[in-house]
């Protein structure tokens, strides 16, 4: 099924939480980020995919055929934080998530592919930055640690391990298998040869009225490249978690299927639906249950199934017309592999 163009998907505006912050005195994280050039995307999409290599600036700065001085410039510029802090805050947001929802890895398994040459490393880095331990996060509900981690000060954000979990402190094990079963029944698995995209980046993560204009303007130049017409099969991708990452930092693509030879000019660029297999959520409800839903998913269903997210990245296909009355349907793939056992 297809978007109208009349109407435009907000199913990354329910993502969004109202940041938690705690009572001490903070100071406030606003930072002006520019949409990056289709270079910068192809870095940061060998970020994504690298995380667990040790990375330099220069090795970045070639994927984006730039010198590492000039890379590193327009990376700042583009993003608000240098690659190396943006690679760090990859690193182990990602670990996070892993930490939470492959309970099967170990602490030291996750610490090592998360590009950390130990488990005492990891847990310092990690600590330092989310104010909370590794264990914190796996077993949430205990007492935290009276400690500011960079994630505040840095970004203003508060961070809550149980924000994680649809069920977090000593969780029913029939309340979990009741939202497995939920899911059970709404999934399918699609081995998918992949599919390219044309991209166009939001500039303000998912602010609903930044997230009207990207997908206005996606929408208003595939036209005049012919790429689609008044019927939209539309797709989105968001990249970071808002119980992770700060608002201003939270990335989203609007992307349409196109034909491989397509020249893309800029602010256009190529994305693509990664190959493999996916297990496809159907999602028909309120925006705002959204990100409840994906918690649902992470911490309740895969716990049951012979699966795991294979890079906590899902990709939204927006299967009707766009919202009304605060309802969205659409589909959730989720890139899977085989569980570790």
């Amino acid at each position: 099924m297809v978007l109208r163009t009349s109407r435009l998907p907000e199913a990354a505006h329910g993502r969004r939480n109202p940041t938690r912050l705690c009572s001490r005195r903070l100071p406030t994280y606003r930072a002006s980020v520019n949409r990056p050039r289709p270079e910068l995307e192809r870095a940061l999409a060998f970020v994504a995919e690298h995380l667990e290599a040790p990375l330099t600036a220069a090795d970045v700065a070639r994927v984006a055929c730039m010198s590492e001085f000039h890379f590193q410039r327009v990376f700042h510029e583009a993003l608000g934080e240098s690659i190396g802090r943006f690679t760090t805050r990859k690193r182990l947001e990602r670990a996070a998530l892993r930490l939470a929802y492959e309970r099967e890895s170990s602490i030291t398994n996750i610490a090592l592919s998360s590009g950390y040459s130990s488990s005492s490393n990891f847990s310092k880095a990690f600590t330092a930055y989310f104010g909370c331990s590794p264990s914190d996060v796996r077993n949430p509900g205990g007492v935290l640690p009276d400690q500011v981690g960079k994630i505040t000060a840095l970004y203003g954000k508060d961070f809550r391990p149980q924000a994680l979990y649809t069920i977090p402190n000593a969780p029913d094990a029939d309340a979990v298998k009741r939202q497995a079963a939920h899911w059970d029944r709404r999934v399918r698995f699609v081995d998918s040869p992949g599919l390219r995209f044309a991209c166009l980046s939001s500039q303000e993560g998912y602010e609903f009225s930044t997230l009207e204009a990207t997908w206005s303007e996606l929408i208003t130049r595939c036209r005049q490249l012919g790429i689609c017409g008044d019927d939209v099969d539309a797709w989105g991708m968001a990249f970071d978690s808002p119980d992770l990452t700060a608002p201003e930092r939270c990335r989203y693509h609007a992307c349409v299927p196109c034909p491989s030879p397509t020249a893309l000019p800029e602010p256009l660029f190529a994305g693509e639906l990664e190959a493999g297999r996916y297990a496809v959520f159907e999602y028909e409800g309120a925006v705002g249950d959204v990100g409840a839903a994906y918690r649902s998913i992470y911490s309740c269903w895969f716990r049951h199934s012979s699966v795991a997210p294979e890079d906590f990245q899902p990709v939204e296909h927006y299967v009707s017309d766009a919202p009304r009355g605060g309802h969205v349907a659409m589909e959730m793939w989720l890139r899977v592999r085989a569980r570790e056992r």
